[in-house]
């Protein structure tokens, strides 16, 4: 049967409680789709820019590019009150409270943030975890909302070569093309094809398209992985 968002939710709250399959979000670097986007953006020369991450979890990116010169303010959104709080008691501890702004809101309802205010927005595996099209169109479709003329996005994001979610599809497959629900809890996960991201996002102008080749672990295994890694600019 279909997952329903309040399950994906459920879920969501677990794992951040108690890290089972995915206990690198419980790091405190930056992802490693997310620190060349750093590079990129140093490159721009800019200055005082107000950055947003969508499903930001515990806010491992959002405090670390607080912390960059280039950057004035961060913002990070999740789904999950646990991650929330998590976030919160990091930045304390950090003492970036200054320079960061946690919100509990939902990707796939209309975000409190006014129009034309961030310089640039990640999509770090947020879209994977949004159980249906039209949630991951509507949180694509506030992006473009809140992003400066001029903005940039970065999305990193499950690819259909990716070793684990291939093989994941093939044993849990669930509705839509792709997907699967996590045989360890029943969370929905999706993978996409390039067609795929080119339709996702098309009232966006592509900057740059790279894959990100790792290797990562699952339960004791360790795949293959090659994750979608496009900039996007508004």
């Amino acid at each position: 049967m279909p997952i329903t968002h309040k399950q994906q939710r459920e879920r969501w709250n677990q794992e951040h409680k108690t890290p089972f399959a995915l206990k690198q979000m419980d790091a405190k670097k930056l992802s490693s789709g997310v620190k060349p986007f750093l590079e990129f953006l140093e490159k721009q020369g800019k200055k005082d820019l107000i950055g947003l991450e969508m499903g930001c979890g515990k806010g491992r990116n959002v405090i670390v590019l607080a912390n960059q010169e280039l950057i004035k303010k961060m913002y990070g959104f999740d789904f999950s009150e646990v991650a929330i709080q998590g976030a919160h008691r990091r930045a304390k501890e950090g003492n970036t409270e200054n320079k960061v702004q946690f919100d509990l809101m939902d990707a796939t309802q209309r975000w409190k943030y006014e129009d034309n205010f961030f310089d640039f927005g990640i999509d770090c595996f947020t879209s994977t975890d949004i159980e249906n099209l039209k949630g991951r169109q509507f949180a694509v479709h506030e992006m473009y909302r809140v992003l400066k003329q001029g903005g940039h996005f970065l999305i990193y994001l499950m690819s259909t070569d990716d070793e684990y979610h291939k093989e994941m599809a093939e044993k849990f497959s669930a509705e839509e093309k792709y997907s699967f629900y996590n045989n360890w809890n029943g969370k929905f996960e999706k993978s996409f094809s390039g067609e795929e991201l080119d339709e996702m996002y098309k009232s966006f102008t592509l900057v740059e398209s790279r894959r990100i080749e790792k290797q990562a672990e699952f339960f004791g295994k360790s795949y293959y992985c090659k994750h979608h890694w496009r900039i996007y600019k508004k």
